[in-house]
């Protein structure tokens, strides 16, 4: 013989149904709040150095200003707060102007770096916490700016060079 639910035996079956979705999609929601500085983010792919100043983005300080002349295939991807990260390749001619751009190897307690997850570019060895022993075994090596602010980290056996600023 089949039971036969009340009307108020419905609601409440429902009701108590609904609080853990709710619960559950308020969460997800909380949770995304700080992922939304990545829709935030912009970014710019420049051919050549010339692209990038004529762009205005070493005005706005997105790209390096010092950067080598013979620096190309730049992309850089910034926030509004002035945070901002990039790469670009460089020749053998411009492995001096580059050198003079930079202050000390970081061998120790690396700058933080927390690029936005829509800079696809970005690669997750150089995402926080950064390992100096693993980057160093992947031919790269972590500098200061010099004078500046920036952290750059550069492999010059391939000529490629991503900065950032947090």
């Amino acid at each position: 013989m089949g039971a036969v639910l009340s009307r108020r035996t419905v609601l409440h079956v429902r009701s108590v149904l609904t609080a853990p979705v709710v619960a559950g999609l308020t969460l997800l929601a909380l949770l995304a709040v700080p992922g939304c500085s990545d829709l935030r983010v912009k970014e710019d792919i420049y051919t050549n150095l010339e692209d990038a100043k004529a762009s205005g983005a070493i005005q706005a300080g997105w790209v390096p200003a010092a950067l080598p002349p013979g620096a190309a295939d730049l992309r850089e991807g910034h926030l509004p707060d002035g945070r901002h990260w990039g790469v670009f390749t460089f020749t053998p001619g411009d492995v001096e102007p580059l050198r003079a751009l930079l202050g000390s190897e970081i061998t120790a307690a690396p700058p933080e770096c927390d690029a936005p997850g829509r800079l696809e570019w970005w690669p997750q060895l150089l995402r926080t916490p950064i390992d100096l022993e693993r980057l160093k075994s992947t031919g790269f090596r972590l500098y200061t700016e010099r004078g500046g602010a920036r952290a750059f980290a550069i492999n010059w056996g391939q000529g490629r060079a991503y900065y950032w600023r947090t």
